[in-house]
């Protein structure tokens, strides 16, 4: 029973990444496309954490979702106009999304009966690892965040001021 709930759960989640892939490429408007691509991150993570890797699966949600999802709206919140998105060339698109599934399948074929061994971890033990081990990355990527705030508020500041 464990089984088919982890492989319902695994074929919800694939599904619904599929969709949202499709959905962030199809959309007109910015703003329901990164919407669309913060539910793709999360169905990603989710993935992530079935196959038992959760510490990267918070990092994917961490980075993936958060950073990316507020650099697009917030990028679109300080411009007054929107850009329009054009979708191109939807017969390529259409021929190579069978193309890249076939020749993926292919590729990864091999590996599909290869045990991996998960490890489960704890919120503390993560935030314990990324304070202890990694605490110079994490405060170059916290430093630069700041940073590239500071810059895109002062820059929509001085666009303000011009007009």
């Amino acid at each position: 029973m464990n089984e088919l709930i982890l492989l319902g759960s695994f074929s919800l989640l694939a599904l619904a990444s599929v969709v949202f892939a499709f959905l962030v490429v199809e959309q007109k408007s910015l703003i329901y496309s990164a919407l669309c691509l913060g539910l793709l991150g999360i169905v990603n993570a989710g993935l992530f954490a079935l196959l038992g890797y959760l510490l990267i699966a918070l990092f994917h949600l961490m980075v993936y979702v958060g950073a990316a999802v507020t650099f697009i709206l917030f990028s679109v919140t300080m411009f007054k106009e929107v850009p329009d998105v054009e979708v191109r060339m939807k017969a390529l698109t259409l021929l190579m999304i069978p193309l890249v599934a076939i020749a993926l399948f292919y590729i990864f074929r091999p590996y599909s009966n290869i045990a991996f061994a998960s490890k489960y971890f704890t919120y503390g033990g993560i935030s314990s690892l990324f304070v202890k081990k990694y605490w110079f990355p994490l405060t170059v990527t916290a430093l630069t965040l700041v940073t590239t705030l500071i810059e895109a508020i002062t820059l929509a500041r001085r666009e303000e001021e011009s007009v």
